[in-house]
């Protein structure tokens, strides 16, 4: 009698150990996604944030919708420049669908760190898309502007010194910022899978 008193004790004790240990490593696996997931809200507030900027250029240039300001350069410029803006947010939608498709607390480790990696990927594409669609932007947005620009040669050196500062900080802005955001959040991931496989 004492003897199977004991083993079902020992097997009570038992559950409650594995109980408690299932706990524990759900603990830690919160513990350990809250900073990932803390970087993936910040993240994505960037990528819609990004969606939503190409309005702002609309609203600045509203006042150009006049009728005595259709003419070639206008009608050219908005054409460079709403295929340009489109041609971009389509390229940043496609990298938000991606990045909506990360999963931190029902992906596993490797699966999210596949979907980092196409999501590293698309910034890669997008960026090399901005970088070659900001000059026909600048373009267009000059055109639109065009008869309420007096062009002479300051005003010229201004347009060109504007543009090539404004490429060189996009440059180096966009071309790491997404990547380096990107590159943290894999860190943690990788962290993460250590913690896991323990």
């Amino acid at each position: 009698m004492e003897y199977k008193e004991l083993e079902i004790l020992w097997k009570q004790y038992d559950e409650r150990l594995d109980k408690l240990e299932e706990i524990n490593r759900k603990l830690l696996n919160e513990t350990l996604l809250q900073k990932p997931q803390k970087k993936l809200r910040r993240l994505e507030l960037n990528i819609v944030l990004s969606l939503i900027a190409p309005l702002f250029v609309f609203i600045f240039f509203r006042h150009n919708f006049k009728i005595e300001n259709i003419e070639w350069n206008c009608i050219l410029g908005w054409t460079l420049l709403l295929i340009c803006i489109l041609f971009l947010f389509i390229r940043n939608l496609i990298f938000y669908v991606i990045f909506k498709k990360i999963n931190l607390s029902s992906d596993t480790v490797i699966q999210s760190l596949g979907k980092i990696t196409k999501l590293k990927m698309a910034s890669n594409n997008f960026q090399k898309h901005f970088f070659l669609c900001f000059p026909i932007i600048f373009l267009g947005l000059i055109l639109i502007a065009w008869n309420n620009i007096d062009f002479n040669v300051s005003v010229i050196v201004v347009l060109c010194i504007s543009f090539i500062a404004i490429y060189y900080v996009a440059a180096m802005n966009a071309g790491s910022h997404y990547n380096e955001k990107i590159g943290e959040l894999e860190k943690d991931i990788i962290e993460l899978k250590k913690y896991t496989e323990e």
